[in-house]
C-alpha cells in the first residue's frame, strides 16, 4: 500500500521554535480505522538552531498484535527535499551506506516506531517538497509536505 497526501504551508519570516510542527500530513485513515499503520510526518524547527528543521516519520500500529516491518537492506527510511522547480536539494541517504541484508523492526500492537533526521537549511529560501519514505516490503509509504523558506 502506498500512500501519498500533500499539505501546503506558507511560513511568516520566522517559524515558530517550541518544535510546534510546521508542516504535517497525516496517512492513511484515522487512528480509528481498520488500516493496519497510521502514519504522520511532521516538520518542525528545533529549538536550538534556527538553520535547520527536523523531518520525523511516525509509523503507529493501529492493530493490537504486533507488526513486523519488513526491510529489503538496512536502510529503513529516507528523506528527500526538493525545490519548487523539482530539482532535488537535499536527501538524507546521500553518502550513507547501508548493508545489503534483509531486516525487520517489530511494533507492538497500539505502539509506534519514529524516524527523524535533520536537513541544514542555511542559503535556502524559496517553495519546497518534502518527502518522507518508509522502505518497508509489506507496508511502504511515501508522504508529501509542501513548506515554504522565507
Amino acid at each position: 500500500m502506498l500512500c501519498a497526501a500533500s499539505v501546503a504551508f506558507a511560513a511568516a519570516p520566522s517559524f515558530s521554535h517550541d518544535e510546534k510542527p510546521i508542516a504535517t500530513t497525516k496517512l492513511g485513515r484515522d487512528a480509528t480505522s481498520t488500516a493496519p499503520i497510521v502514519t504522520k510526518f511532521d516538520i518542525t524547527r528545533p529549538n536550538n538552531d534556527a538553520n535547520k528543521l527536523r523531518f520525523t516519520l511516525n509509523i503507529r500500529n493501529n492493530t493490537s498484535k504486533m507488526l513486523e516491518l519488513r526491510f529489503p537492506s538496512g536502510q529503513t527510511h529516507d528523506f528527500v527535499v526538493r525545490d519548487f522547480a523539482g530539482t532535488e536539494v537535499w536527501r538524507w541517504s546521500s553518502g550513507h551506506m547501508f548493508t545489503s541484508v534483509m531486516r525487520a523492526t517489530m511494533i507492538k500492537g497500539k505502539s509506534q516506531a519514529s524516524y527523524a533526521e535533520s536537513w541544514s537549511t542555511k542559503g535556502q529560501h524559496g517553495t519546497f517538497t518534502a518527502v518522507a519514505i518508509l522502505k518497508s516490503d509489506n507496508f511502504p509509504v511515501e508522504s508529501t509536505v509542501q513548506f515554504i523558506l522565507p
